[in-house]
């Protein structure tokens, strides 16, 4: 018989969690001191079984896994397990004081954490042989999501975090190894997908065309729909225990509008309301252009990055100055904006300024800003800014020249740094961030990212597609323009700049006590 797991909380997570522990034929315990709670976590773990069986997926019959599952109002019954996992509300007493009880009952067994934001640190110091505390992160819906991140705090043995990976791997997960730090790997880095969208939100941005941009970028779901679905209480709790964790690190900040619809009790559609009203819910993407093929204005297209290559080998272009009728500018750097000799419109990329910055390099011309980010998908979305000083000759340009193409475009207001890319670069300097302190290595967080958030693409991964430089180049324009600590670069991400690191897999050697961790993990095998 396989070794029995107990599950302490009877809650969404928890009854997820027993429910895939059952699947993988582990006797379990399900705790929960409220019986109502028992009985509707397990009319709703037979209720998924049967949908399960219904769809054809389901290994064994729903009354086998069900018939593993043993409700229990007391933690003797618990403690006698070999694995407890608990999944109590984010309270860290409550955390501690049961925890704690249950390695009084049992010294021997191991003891896990489904916490998301307190430090599994924390919680093993109440612990009896804290070495056997570890933490065991799911993400919602437990039965479904694939990412488990395992945590190991200051005292566990890695013995017990490789037990785990093995244990993960059977159950039919993806484990990633996480250090014990706020906000763990996943929790982390996604902040600036919320953050950031608040923040344009708050300066004008509609909240609707930042959803569709973001999708158009391949993301599953806009940032306000996100938050919508997940919960506005939810997701406001995890920014600012991240906040609170962090000091204060401004780039953490949650945002004021969040907290006015939390206050509000618009907390998305568990209430029927929240950023969108439910129903209807958001606005679909709306229907891209249908293409032509005649009377396209030609740019001439500059810059060596990936962006500009992309454009040049999917889009029309004339390498001829008589025949263009406007510039595609997709340097990023303000200063070479001026390194025009020809006397034409001017569409330039807003990476890392606004549209009225590069005003101010061509005096007299008609200027406007553009933002696509690669790889460039068939829903993609190109953001069109105007300078303050209002539209002209380049922005109809652009818009008829994007429009031909078959590609939806948005006028927006000016922006340093556009929409998509801005909340794309600071989730990038946030994962660069996470490296540097080693709570997962490259392929781990990259790997985590697209499974605990459907990222189409690793921040990471990304990265490289649109190479270091441009966008260490972008932070560095958003820094002095906006004058926020928010996007300051991270000095990591500096560093493999000048040393003329392409890839994240570069950085040689066990340099980041991430790395060290999983090294002494391995050697523990």
């Amino acid at each position: 018989m396989k070794e029995t797991v107990a599950i302490v909380g009877a809650g969404t997570m928890g009854r997820g969690i027993a429910q895939v522990a059952a699947i993988a034929q582990h006797p379990v315990w399900l705790y929960d001191p409220y019986p109502a709670a028992l009985e509707k976590s397990l009319a709703e773990i037979r209720a998924d079984l049967q949908k399960t069986a219904e769809k054809g997926r389901l290994q064994g019959s729903v009354e086998e896994i069900l018939a593993r599952i043993t409700p229990t109002q007391t933690l003797e019954d618990c403690a006698r397990a070999d694995l407890v996992i608990e999944a109590v509300p984010e309270k860290l007493e409550l955390k501690q004081e049961l925890l704690g009880k249950l390695g009084e009952l049992n010294p021997d067994n191991l003891l896990a954490t489904n916490t998301s934001t307190f430090s599994v640190s924390a919680i093993a110091a109440k612990v009896k042989h804290p070495e056997r505390v570890l933490g065991l992160h799911f993400f919602n819906p437990a039965q479904r999501m694939k990412l488990v991140e395992v945590v190991g705090g200051l005292e566990t043995a890695p013995a017990h975090l490789e037990r785990m990976h093995t244990l993960m791997r059977a159950w039919g997960k993806e484990p990633v190894q996480v250090v014990d730090a706020p906000g763990f790997l996943v929790n982390r880095v996604a902040r600036p997908f919320y953050g950031e969208a608040l923040r344009l939100h708050g300066e004008g941005i509609p909240k609707e065309h930042i959803d569709w941009i973001l999708r158009g970028l391949g993301f599953p779901m806009g940032p306000f729909e996100l938050m919508d679905l997940i919960g506005l209480d939810v997701n406001y709790a995890a920014s600012t225990s991240v906040y609170q964790s962090f000091y204060g690190e401004p780039r953490y900040r949650p945002h004021p509008l969040q907290f006015q619809r939390v206050a509000a009790g618009m907390l998305g559609r568990k209430t029927g309301q929240g950023w969108y009203r439910y129903p209807p819910g958001p606005p679909p993407l709306p229907s891209p252009p249908a293409a032509q093929s005649k009377a396209i204005p030609l740019p001439i297209i500059i810059g060596p990055n990936p962006l500009a290559k992309e454009l040049r080998a999917r889009f029309q272009h004339t390498e001829n100055v008589a025949e263009a009728r406007f510039v595609l500018d997709c340097r990023v750097l303000l200063e070479r904006k001026h390194e025009f000799f020809e006397n034409l419109p001017v569409v330039s990329l807003v990476w890392g300024h606004s549209a009225s910055s590069i005003q101010a390099e061509f005096r007299g011309r008609a200027v406007a800003g553009f933002s696509l980010v690669p790889p460039i998908g068939e829903k993609a979305i190109v953001e069109l800014y105007a300078p303050l000083s209002g539209g002209n000759e380049a922005l109809e340009l652009a818009q008829t020249y994007f429009s031909a193409h078959g590609y939806n475009t948005l006028r927006l207001p000016d922006q340093p740094g556009g929409v998509g890319f801005r909340i794309l670069a600071l989730l990038i300097n946030e994962a660069v961030s996470a490296l540097a302190e080693g709570v997962a290595n490259p392929d781990d967080l990259n790997r985590a990212m697209r499974l605990g958030t459907g990222y189409p693409l690793g921040p990471l991964e990304w990265a490289e597609r649109i190479w270091l430089k441009p966008i260490l180049r972008a932070l560095d324009g958003l820094h002095a323009e906006l004058g926020e600590d928010r996007y300051r670069p991270h000095p990591l991400l500096r560093r493999m700049v000048a040393a003329g690191l392409e890839t994240f897999g570069d950085l040689s050697g066990a340099s980041t006590p991430g790395d060290l961790q999983t090294s002494t993990i391995k050697e523990a095998k």
